[in-house]
């Protein structure tokens, strides 16, 4: 279907989008396969923006409008290194806002969506499971 390259702390992944069906994703990183579920889109009126850490022939991405609070939750379980934010605070669209360890890998969490942070659901030194709110970001 697609490819992207990612970068996640510096490093690069090759991802293949395989199919998305619904709410499942099949993708391939870096040859293994993996299924992913992909939770609420939004509204479905799409706009373009500028694409984070990509390459220079991967300019913009489309990305869904919605005017709810966006809950980002762990991906994976892990542990809370710091909190980049705070309650009340403005950020951006692909802004760092979590320092977390997961899978002996230290992973930047990002805001999907720009806006003010509503509530923060975890504190620096919590352990976290995959699905947990970890921020609310209000638009």
């Amino acid at each position: 279907m697609a490819q992207y390259i990612i970068t996640i702390n510096g490093k690069d992944y090759n991802v293949d989008v395989k199919s998305i069906k619904g709410t499942l994703a099949v993708i391939e990183v870096n040859g293994k396969i993996v299924k992913v579920n992909i939770k609420d889109f939004g509204k479905k009126e799409m706009v373009k923006k500028p694409r984070f850490n990509s390459s220079p022939s991967l300019v913009d991405e489309i990305v869904p409008v919605t005017n709810k609070p966006t809950v980002i939750k762990a991906s994976l379980p892990g542990i809370i290194l710091k909190v980049l934010v705070k309650e009340g605070d403005k950020v951006k669209a692909g802004q760092d806002v979590i320092v977390m360890e997961a899978m002996k890998m230290e992973n930047q969490i990002q805001a999907n969506v720009g806006g003010t942070v509503k509530k923060i659901y975890v504190r620096e030194e919590d352990t976290v499971q995959q699905d947990v709110p970890l921020i609310e970001i209000e638009p």
